[in-house]
């Protein structure tokens, strides 16, 4: 196809040269006539141009919308995960703060009211 239109090119050179005045009107509308084609087929290339990259940022923003939604996804888990983590070793502490209450040998608590009691029975018995 484009040998084609490059030989038709010549063909017209070829007519131009051959019709002197006659050739040269024609040769002149023919080159107009590919002017505003070569400028149809530019503002053609420019728009596909232009809607492709609308397209492009649009799916680069739909990307970073997914990858945002993803990466919150992960922080949640992640601190959901941390504050597992957190209960358990609360509870651990809580269970060995039990447990070493109960290994702990009590010291008797001297009550007040005991003493007092236990005092005037001592005095009696003098």
């Amino acid at each position: 196809m484009y040998e084609k239109i490059w030989l038709a090119g010549l063909g017209a050179y070829a007519r131009y040269e051959k019709f002197g005045t006659e050739g040269k009107k024609l040769f002149e509308e023919l080159v107009e006539d590919g002017e505003d084609v070569r400028d149809r087929a530019n503002d053609k290339v420019d728009d596909l141009k232009q809607k492709a990259q609308e397209r492009i940022g649009e799916t680069v923003g739909r990307l970073k919308e997914v990858l945002r939604i993803s990466k919150g996804e992960e922080e949640k888990t992640d601190i959901q995960a941390l504050s597992e983590q957190i209960e358990e070793l609360s509870k651990a502490v809580k269970a060995l703060s039990a447990a070493e209450k109960k290994a702990a040998p009590r010291k008797p608590v001297a009550n007040p009211a005991v003493k007092a009691a236990v005092k005037p029975a001592e005095k009696k018995a003098s």
